[in-house]
């Protein structure tokens, strides 16, 4: 009888004990989960030969976004560009200027809240992703579609970062989207799970995180993102809850080797998530958003390939780095075979 009391006690002390260290960490997770690194964002100042574009949401706020079209008279397709955290629309050209040379338009938009958009009050966007920025996307998506010179043309998701995320998570909902590009992007939990690894000695000590199953981690890990939901007033969204709708898209995962942010097991994870649909390139000496600007012509040809491949057209002869936006004192031939569709585009 002694022997099953002990026992019992055990039990109870182990439980207690438990909740009590799940309920201290789980809001010191929060506090970390929501804590913002600095990026260093660098917008992009404007472009002359970016057609401004307004687009409504369904909760009212109009989005800032720009129309890049091609030389071609008819676009191989449409890239819908997702910029990451505190970044802009006209940043679409830092990235995707080799998509928009082989003869794809751009379509690039500033999330609610940053940008030029209108801003929702009381939400402050930190780096995951929420049921608002899905929202403005499901906003460009609606836009596109009611528009006679877009609506035909296939879709390709490009984004960076949380732009990335987004990106990725409008190839699983929506169908129409044919291809996915995700510079630099994440899964909500493995990256997580990362911030849990390296500031736990904020939270607890390092011993006894060591100690620790991995259920147990995981459980305190989503108490901690539900009170940071219920705080925010916001809900955060999972690739890992989504990622059966895009397991037949293409989709190419570019990622730095000395990103210290999206680190190379987070990338490696994202494409597990994804699938065998899902290629990782990962640029050698390479940083956070940092892969176009440490190998240029590589990650143009990439982006280019993968888009070709995933529509089934024709991929452009290959070339090396590609020029810089040209000045609007020279782009005045380029106007004039774009006005009708440019115009017919501006809402």
């Amino acid at each position: 009888m002694v022997f099953v009391w002990i026992i019992t006690g055990l039990v109870l002390f182990f439980f207690v004990a438990d909740y009590a260290l799940r309920s201290y960490a789980k809001y010191k997770i929060a506090d970390l989960f929501e804590n913002v690194p600095p990026f260093n964002v660098v917008a992009e100042a404007e472009i002359p030969e970016c057609r401004p574009l307004t687009i409504t949401t369904s909760d009212g706020l109009r989005l800032s976004g720009g129309l890049h079209l091609p030389e071609r008279d008819h676009p191989l397709g449409l890239v819908i560009f997702f910029p990451e955290l505190s970044g802009n629309h006209l940043m679409a050209r830092r990235y995707c200027d080799a998509l928009l040379t082989a003869g794809y338009a751009i379509l690039g938009f500033d999330f609610r809240n940053q940008g030029r958009s209108e801003h929702q009050a009381g939400y402050q966007p930190i780096h995951w992703v929420t049921e608002f920025e899905m929202r403005d996307v499901a906003a460009v998506l609606e836009y596109i579609e009611a528009d006679s010179d877009l609506d035909s043309l296939p879709l390709i998701a490009f984004g960076v970062s949380r732009g990335g995320v987004a990106a990725i998570l409008s190839g699983c909902r929506y169908p129409r989207i044919q291809a996915v590009i995700a510079d630099s992007s994440f899964g909500t939990m493995s990256m997580a799970l990362n911030f849990v690894d390296r500031f736990v000695r904020y939270v607890i000590p390092g011993w006894l995180y060591e100690l620790l199953p991995d259920w147990h981690i995981r459980l305190a890990l989503r108490q901690g993102i539900a009170i940071s939901q219920h705080r925010r007033n916001c809900t955060y969204q999972h690739i890992e809850d989504e990622s059966a709708g895009i397991s037949q898209t293409p989709v190419l995962l570019i990622s730095g080797k000395r990103d210290s942010y999206v680190t190379s097991h987070v990338a490696q994870d994202l494409q597990a998530v994804i699938g065998p649909n899902a290629q990782l390139w990962m640029v050698d000496h390479a940083k956070h958003n940092m892969a176009r600007a440490t190998a240029t012509a590589e990650y143009d040809r990439r982006i280019v390939s993968h888009c070709a491949q995933a529509l089934g057209v024709p991929e452009p002869p290959a070339a090396g780095k590609i020029a810089p936006p040209a000045p609007e004192s020279s782009s005045n031939s380029q106007h004039a075979a774009k006005t009708e569709i440019a115009a017919n585009s501006v809402h």
